[in-house]
C-alpha cells in the first residue's frame, strides 16, 4: 500500500452555531419569565375578595372551613357551589383555609404562582412543538427558546388572562390550565417515544383538568389540532389516530353530558333572555369576532359585557351583531385562505391554530346562555395559545423573509410587549375589591346591565354606606330589572330608612317575580307589622309556612307579630316552637315573658324572665320586666332591686316609677 497516497479520514470539525444543546438555556429563561408575569400581576395580593362568586365559592362556603371527614367528602363527590363538580380546585381553596383561613393575599398568590407555572409549561411545550415540527418535515427552525419565550410572554402577561388571576373565584382557569399543557406535554413525548406510559399521563393530566373545570371537555380536539400540525396523518392511518383518542372522547362525552345536566339543575344555563336561535348565533359571532379582535388588540376590558339591553319584547343591537357572522367567516376563512396559498406547511400550522382556538372556545360563545354575560375575558385562558403560537411561528417566518426588517420587527415585539404588560398591570388593579370592579364595570357600560349597580349596592350596604347602596340599587331597578334578588334588596333598604309602605312595595314585586322563596314572604310580613296591620303581616307568615313550616326566623317573627297584636297564645306557643329549635336565644324567654306577663301569667313569665337573664346578665329590658313582674305580685323589695339594676344597665325607667317603689318598700 502506497503510504504517501492514503487519505486518513476524519470527523468535520463542528461549527459553534451547529452544536445543539437543548435546555442549555430554558432555565435562565423560564426564571426570567416568570419575574416578569410575577411583576405585573404583583399588585394582586393586595387585594380583597369580591361579591362576584368570592362569597359562593370561598368565604361563606362553610365545607371548606375544616378538613374532616364529612366535608372531604362532599368536597371531592359533590357540587357545593351549586354550579359544577369542580373539586379538585374545591379541594385547593380548602387547603388554602387550612393553612390561611380567610386571608386573601393567599388565594391570589396560589393562584399566580399556578399562572407563572402555566406561563412555563406553554414556554416548554411551544420549544416542544418547534423541535418536533423540524423532524416533521417544517425546515430548520432556529432561536426557538426565543420563540418559546414570546410565546409564554404573550399568554403571561395578555391583559385578557388577568380575570383568571386576580379574581379568586376563577382558581379554576389556572388549575384546569396547569394540568391540560401537562397533558399536551405528555402528549409530545407520547408522539416521541411511542411508549403507552406517556398516553396513560395524557388520560390522567385530562381527567384533572376536567375535575379542575369541566371546559377540558375540549381537551381530545386539542390531541388532533397537534395531530395536524406535527402530520401525524400522513404517518398514521386516521383510524388509529382515533382509536387512540377514542376514551378520551367517551370521558370527554360523559363529563359534557354530566355538567350540561348539573348546571340545568342549578339554574346554571340562563333562561332569563329569551333570545330566539338566530340572535344566540349572532351573539356567539359577536363573541368570537371579540375575542379575536382582543387576542392583538386589548381594548375596553371588562369583567363583565352585559347583553344588549331589552325594551319589552323588543331586543335592539347595534349593527355590529348583524355584521358579526360576516366577520367571524372572514377571521377563520381569510388566515387559512392566505395560508394556503403561501403553502403547505403554512395552511397546516394556520388550521393547527385556529382548530385549537376554535374548538376551546366554541362551548362558550353563549349559544347556549350560561349568565347575565355574553362573554368573559377567562374564556380566552387556554384557547389563545392557538394564536399565539401560531404568531409566533409566523414572526420566525417572517424574520426570515424580510432579513432586512429585522430591527423594525424586534422594536414593532419589543414595544407590543411591553404594552401588555402595562394593561396586564393596570388591569389587576381594577380587580382590588368590589367596589373598584364594579365602578370599571360601570364606566364601560353605562345604564346597560342591572348586575354591576346591583353589586355595587351590596359592596356599600356591607359597609355601612346606605345612601350609596340605596342609590345603586335604585339604578338596578330603574333598568327594568326582572331580577327578584335586587328588588329585595332594595326592599331590605327601604325598610332600614322605615319606608315601611315602599319596603312592602318591593317586597311585594320581589314575590311576583318568585314566589318560591319563603324569606320573602316573611319579610313581606314584617314589613306589614311595622306597619301595624298585622292581618296582612299573619297572612304572609301563613304562605311562608307552608313553604317553611320549621323556619326559625318564620317563628320568631311571626311570634312577635302575634305578641304586639295582643294575640298572647299564639305568641307563646312559636316562642316555644322556636326554643325547640335554639334553646338558649335570650330573646325568645324574653318576649315569651312578655306574652304571659301581659296574659296575667306572672310566676311563668318570671320563670321565662329568670332564665334570660342566665343567658344575658345585663339584658336591660329583661331587668325592667322582672321589677314590674315583682311589683305586680307586690314584692316591692325586689321590684326596687331589679329595677336599680336596669337603670344601671341603661334601660330608661319611667319619671317617679322608683320613688313609688321606694315608698312602697318603706312604707312595707
Amino acid at each position: 500500500m502506497d503510504k504517501k497516497n492514503k487519505k486518513t479520514k476524519t470527523i468535520p470539525q463542528p461549527k459553534v452555531e451547529d452544536i445543539k444543546t437543548p435546555g442549555r438555556n430554558l432555565w435562565f429563561w423560564a426564571l426570567g419569565i416568570s419575574v416578569v408575569v410575577f411583576f405585573c400581576y404583583h399588585n394582586t395580593l393586595h387585594n380583597q375578595f369580591t361579591n362576584w362568586d368570592d362569597d359562593r365559592f370561598i368565604t361563606n362556603n362553610t365545607y371548606l372551613h375544616n378538613l374532616s371527614s364529612e366535608n372531604l367528602k362532599m368536597i371531592l363527590f359533590h357540587d357545593i357551589t351549586n354550579d359544577y363538580y369542580n373539586p379538585i380546585t374545591m379541594l385547593s381553596y380548602a387547603i388554602n383555609y387550612h393553612f390561611s383561613e380567610l386571608n386573601p393575599s393567599a388565594y391570589y398568590f396560589t393562584n399566580i404562582v399556578f399562572h407563572i407555572l402555566n406561563t412555563s409549561l406553554v414556554f416548554l411545550l411551544t420549544i416542544m412543538l418547534l423541535n418536533a415540527m423540524e423532524k416533521a418535515g417544517y425546515g430548520k427552525i432556529g432561536n426557538t427558546d426565543i420563540l418559546a419565550v414570546l410565546c409564554a410572554l404573550l399568554f403571561g402577561i395578555h391583559p385578557m388572562h388577568v380575570e383568571s388571576v386576580s379574581w379568586a373565584a376563577e382558581r379554576k382557569d389556572v388549575l384546569y390550565a396547569f394540568f391540560y399543557f401537562l397533558g399536551l406535554i405528555s402528549y409530545l413525548n407520547y408522539i416521541r417515544h411511542k411508549e403507552i406510559k406517556w398516553l396513560f399521563g395524557v388520560g390522567l393530566c385530562f381527567v384533572l383538568s376536567l375535575l379542575s373545570k369541566p371546559m377540558a371537555v375540549v381537551f381530545p380536539f386539542s390531541l388532533f389540532a397537534i395531530d395536524v400540525l406535527l402530520k401525524r396523518d400522513l404517518q398514521v392511518t386516521k383510524s388509529n389516530l382515533l382509536k387512540e383518542k377514542l376514551i378520551f372522547l367517551l370521558i370527554s362525552l360523559g363529563s359534557g353530558i354530566w355538567t350540561i345536566y348539573l348546571q340545568k339543575a342549578a339554574g346554571a344555563i340562563s333562561s332569563e333572555h329569551q333570545y330566539n336561535f338566530l340572535q344566540k348565533i349572532l351573539f356567539a359571532s359577536y363573541g368570537f369576532t371579540m375575542y379575536s379582535v382582543k387576542a392583538l388588540i386589548p381594548f375596553n376590558l371588562s369583567s363583565f359585557y352585559p347583553y344588549p339591553p331589552i325594551f319589552g319584547s323588543q331586543v335592539t343591537l347595534p349593527v355590529i351583531f348583524y355584521i358579526a357572522p360576516v366577520l367571524a367567516i372572514i377571521i377563520i376563512v381569510l388566515p387559512l385562505y392566505l395560508a394556503y396559498r403561501s403553502g403547505k406547511d403554512n395552511f397546516r400550522v394556520v388550521l393547527s391554530g385556529m382548530t385549537f382556538y376554535v374548538f376551546n372556545l366554541i362551548f362558550v360563545l353563549q349559544i347556549i346562555s350560561s349568565g347575565p354575560n355574553i362573554m368573559a375575558d377567562r374564556y380566552s385562558y387556554i384557547p389563545y395559545f392557538g394564536i399565539f403560537f401560531s404568531l409566533v411561528y409566523f414572526v420566525h417566518k417572517a424574520f426570515i423573509k424580510y432579513p432586512t426588517y429585522k430591527i423594525h420587527l424586534r422594536v414593532l415585539l419589543t414595544s407590543f410587549t411591553c404594552l401588555l404588560a402595562f394593561l396586564c398591570y393596570s388591569r389587576t388593579l381594577v380587580w382590588r375589591n368590589s367596589e373598584t370592579l364594579w365602578k370599571d364595570v360601570i364606566k364601560k357600560y353605562p345604564n346597560e346591565s342591572d348586575t354591576p349597580y346591583n353589586n355595587l349596592g351590596i359592596f356599600y350596604y356591607g359597609n355601612g354606606d346606605m345612601e350609596n347602596a340605596y342609590t345603586n340599587f335604585k339604578t338596578a331597578i330603574d333598568l327594568h330589572s326582572n331580577d327578584p334578588n335586587i328588588y329585595r334588596n332594595m326592599a331590605v333598604m327601604c325598610f332600614i330608612k322605615k319606608q315601611y309602605k315602599e319596603s312592602s312595595a318591593y317586597f311585594t314585586q320581589t314575590l311576583q317575580l318568585d314566589s318560591t322563596n319563603a324569606d320573602t314572604y316573611i319579610d313581606l310580613g314584617i314589613s306589614y307589622s311595622a306597619l301595624g296591620n298585622y292581618q296582612l303581616a299573619l297572612k304572609q307568615y301563613a304562605k311562608a309556612y307552608r313553604l317553611a313550616p320549621n323556619s326559625e326566623l318564620l317563628l320568631s317573627n311571626r311570634a312577635y307579630t302575634y305578641l304586639n297584636a295582643n294575640m298572647f297564645d299564639n305568641a307563646i306557643a312559636d316562642y316555644t316552637h322556636a326554643l325547640r329549635i335554639d334553646p338558649n336565644k335570650p330573646s325568645y324567654y324574653l318576649y315569651r315573658g312578655q306574652a304571659k306577663f301581659n296574659k296575667g301569667v306572672v310566676d311563668s313569665a318570671l320563670v321565662d324572665f329568670m332564665h334570660t337573664l342566665t343567658l344575658a346578665p345585663q339584658n336591660d329590658t329583661c331587668l325592667f320586666y322582672v321589677s314590674i313582674s315583682y311589683r305586680r305580685i307586690n314584692d316591692f323589695k325586689d321590684a326596687l332591686s331589679y329595677a336599680q339594676r336596669a337603670q344601671q344597665a341603661g334601660f330608661k325607667v319611667p319619671d317617679g316609677y322608683m320613688d313609688m317603689l321606694q315608698q312602697k318598700v318603706r312604707g312595707n
